[in-house]
């Protein structure tokens, strides 16, 4: 990927907050058959941290992946299962939540290089588990649903793509604490999920 080039693209359709720090991170490929496609937003933190793999997977300070990595336990994967991407790879001055505005504008750049990337590795019989609502949103345009209602109604779940790709299906799988799986609220979404990737 030319970096300078997505550089040029994101200005040009008026994206803000732009860090151009380069290069931007690798993603991270398990050992193992992938299963799965661990998708975050992008690499921005509030102490820009500057990272060699996505979440820092390159080294012994997994910090940033550690609630997720803890979700994919509880569904019987772990990090030699899945794949992990960025759906924005490169980094902003502001975290994502402080510039969704912002971030929908980038990702509406960036998917075209998702996909492409993505179809490039993998069969879409391959899924998404998504890090945030946000990435969702994108993933599924017009999706009124609430995060926490596929958690209450693992039914809803998996969810049609309409965006990055028409077969790839998608599983919430968000970071945030309010989500993690070992909760007992979350029991039966965590099974379902168990059961689907079993």
């Amino acid at each position: 990927m030319n970096e300078k080039r997505v550089f040029e693209e994101l200005r040009s359709h008026l994206v803000k907050n732009i860090d151009e720090y380069t290069p931007f991170p690798k993603p991270y490929m398990g050992k193992n058959k992938i299963k799965a496609i661990v998708l975050g937003a992008d690499p921005s933190t509030k102490t820009a941290i500057r990272f060699d793999n996505v979440f820092g997977l390159d080294g012994n300070d997994n910090r940033y992946f550690a609630g997720i990595n803890k979700n994919l336990n509880a569904i019987g994967l772990t990090l030699d299962d899945v794949y992990v991407q960025n759906f924005c790879q490169n980094y902003f001055t502001k975290t994502t939540y402080e510039q969704k505005e912002n971030w929908w504008r980038a990702s509406a750049i960036w998917y075209l290089w998702l996909k492409y990337e993505l179809n490039e590795k993998f069969d879409e019989s391959v899924p998404l588990l998504v890090t945030s609502e946000l990435i969702l949103k994108r993933l599924k345009l017009g999706n009124k649903t609430k995060s926490i209602e596929y958690y209450k109604n693992p039914d809803l779940v998996p969810i049609q793509s309409d965006y990055l790709t028409s077969g790839r299906l998608v599983f919430p799988l968000y970071r945030h604490w309010r989500y993690n799986l070992q909760r007992p609220e979350w029991k039966v979404y965590k099974e379902k999920l168990k059961k689907y990737f079993a």
